[in-house]
């Protein structure tokens, strides 16, 4: 548990950095989030346009805060969504602290599959994700570059991450660069018999 809660705390103080441990305590499923502040101001801004973040309420705010969070999570377990509760949060000066029941994980599972775009209005962040079981852990860094996904499947009494083949936005282009580079090859050809 030490393990656990020294993983969150140490990643959040970089604005750029939010950590996440998913893992059962007490039999219960929870997800735990520590942010940076400064990154979740920025983010919360950015998110919510014509709401003066300043003007309202900490009640109003922490209730904004937890609703971007649960819109920016996906959490899917042998395909299956697994729902949220409505959250708890510990708002700091330079760290916030965040807490979710997942009271629909089940027992037995094979993959999970998690989307956290939470704070990818900043261009520069990571998010530390680390999911523990028994004796079991898989650690992962999600970023723009991953899309902020992540997939693994528990088998063998072990977390194995499934590897994503990322898509490019035109799967012609090799194509297209075979093609130029035989025209030029074709033409460079017709040059030197002239």
């Amino acid at each position: 548990m030490i393990l656990i809660l020294t993983f969150v705390s140490a990643k959040a103080h970089n604005p750029n950095t939010a950590s996440i441990v998913v893992s059962p305590i007490n039999g219960f499923w929870i997800m735990q989030f520590a942010f940076s502040q400064e990154s979740a101001n920025a983010a919360l801004t950015q998110f919510y346009p014509t709401q003066n973040l300043k003007d309202i309420s900490v009640e109003e705010y922490k209730k904004l805060y937890i609703d971007y969070v649960k819109n920016k999570t996906s959490l899917k377990v042998d395909g299956q969504k697994i729902e949220l509760s409505s959250g708890e949060i510990k708002l700091g000066n330079h760290q916030t602290d965040m807490k979710f029941l997942l009271p629909t994980f089940p027992k037995d599972y094979k993959e999970v599959q998690i989307k956290l775009s939470v704070f990818e209005e900043n261009e520069e962040q990571n998010t530390a994700l680390k999911f523990v079981e028994n004796d079991k852990s898989i650690r992962k860094v999600i970023n723009h570059q991953n899309e902020f996904s992540f997939s693994f499947q528990n088998k063998d009494n072990k977390f194995i991450e499934v590897v994503q083949e990322v898509e490019t936005k035109n799967p012609y282009f090799l194509y297209i660069y075979i093609g130029f580079g035989v025209l030029l090859f074709v033409g460079l050809i017709f040059l030197v018999r002239r």
